[in-house]
């Protein structure tokens, strides 16, 4: 066969903490370690207000101002380096080929697609050094770290605390509590605001991904890509045609832009975004039904096969199905079709009912094949309560089948030719 078809918004007191972490809203987790962390620090330093007073007087003033400028100084350094290990990578991949114009003949020029500069990466490269340079540098010096400490802690405190006995511990204690907070405030805050920031300047906005999504990539009964109909999706297919594939920064922007470019008919630069999508993030389930669809529009049904093996059932499983060796083949087929005819609206679908129809006439010769006269009877009969179906949904599906049941010669759409050309329902269905 050679055809086919927000985050929460809960207080971290109320529990919010734990529901912002099931949905990944960043930033209430970073509001809430922020105010506990701060909120610690000045409970710290009251204490220590109250601690060095007796002893020191009026210099404990003094000790505490200094311990609270060091403890901003660390968290800044801190937050430098956490902003260095966070800076977001741009991802690197081959440039996609523009889309050819809808009509263009082969061999046309195709339309410029919009800018293909690529973004400066200037700041990543910086990152990348001195982060390398700074673990490569610090893994060596590891054993010297406690001693190093020490020795600053002992510097700091006969230059400013001048406090002996307690001073060096101050130090430490302050350098330990506020220099990994300020590594994660600028962590965390890099690789989630600064992270957007990025995506909504170089790449498409998000409401113009989403609606490219909203519709995932359908074939028709011959195997190929399906048009959206909805002006909504069409809209944002014209939109993230003229944005170049080098400024798309996560999968679910490769996905958006490969669904739009294989609506487009330009089913190469839609396989190569759908297989970095698919490599970006491998448990995407919507980068892995539009792969599998454009290969299944490239004839590529083994490639298919396997990105959506062990899978959700779908119609496009089915489709793939047909071309498997018999018996294996139809049966697969049969059973998944069978599963979808259960949902509402599966039951609806033209290709569904098309393609069970030419899996069970598969059936019927391999039952003819094998002098299967009860199985050959029933596959017989399930064909023509697929063709039925088909034909209530669109009788313009007529020629199609009919043209699988008498199929001139040398064709390779057969699957119903086993099926006698004088059979009585099948010429009341599609004609003489």
């Amino acid at each position: 066969m050679a055809y086919g078809s927000s985050g929460s918004q809960d207080s971290p007191s109320s529990g919010g903490l734990v529901l912002a972490l099931k949905n990944k809203d960043f930033g209430i987790i970073f509001d809430w370690f922020a105010k506990y962390f701060f909120g610690f620090a000045l409970g710290g330093f009251a204490a220590l207000l109250l601690g060095t007073f007796p002893s020191k007087g009026l210099d404990s003033l003094r000790i505490v101002a200094l311990s609270i400028i060091f403890a901003c100084a660390s968290t800044v350094c801190g937050w430098i380096l956490g902003l260095l290990f966070g800076i977001p990578r741009t991802l690197s991949r081959p440039q996609a080929a523009p889309a050819p114009p809808q009509g263009a003949a082969p061999g046309q020029a195709p339309a410029a697609a919009g800018p293909t500069s690529r973004v400066n990466t200037n700041l990543e490269d910086i990152s990348d050094w001195l982060t390398k340079t700074l673990v490569g540098v610090g893994l060596t010096q590891l054993y010297f770290v406690p001693h190093y400490l020490w020795q600053a802690a002992e510097k700091l405190n006969n230059a400013g605390f001048k406090w002996d006995g307690s001073g060096q511990l101050l130090a430490i204690a302050l350098f330990l509590y506020f220099a990994p907070g300020g590594f994660w405030l600028g962590y965390i805050g890099t690789r989630t605001i600064l992270t957007k920031l990025f995506d909504s300047i170089d790449g498409p906005s998000p409401a113009v991904v989403d609606a490219a999504l909203k519709e995932g990539l359908k074939i028709d009964l011959e195997g190929r890509i399906v048009e959206s109909t909805n002006p909504t999706v069409k809209s944002a297919d014209a939109a993230l045609l003229t944005v170049p594939m080098t400024s798309l920064n996560n999968s679910r922007q490769l996905t958006a832009w490969g669904t739009a470019r294989a609506r487009h008919n330009d089913l190469e630069s839609a396989t190569v975004a759908l297989q970095e999508a698919n490599r970006v993030d491998p448990a995407d389930p919507l980068a892995k039904q539009a792969l599998a669809t454009v290969y299944a529009a490239q004839r590529r049904n083994a490639d298919a096969e396997k990105v959506i093996q062990g899978g959700e059932d779908n119609e496009l499983a089915v489709f793939l199905a047909l071309y498997e060796t018999p018996p294996q083949g139809f049966t697969k087929a049969i059973e998944i079709g069978t599963r979808l005819l259960r949902q509402p609206e599966a039951a609806k679908s033209l290709n569904l009912h098309v393609w069970l129809a030419c899996a069970y006439g598969q059936q019927h010769k391999f039952a003819l094949e094998q002098s299967n006269a009860e199985l050959a009877k029933r596959a017989r009969e399930k064909v023509v309560e697929e063709v039925q179906a088909a034909l209530n949904i669109d009788t313009k599906v007529k020629a199609l089948l009919r043209s699988f049941w008498k199929p001139v010669p040398g064709a390779v759409d057969d699957d119903l030719a086993s099926i006698p050309k004088d059979d009585p329902d099948l010429t009341r269905l599609l004609g003489p």
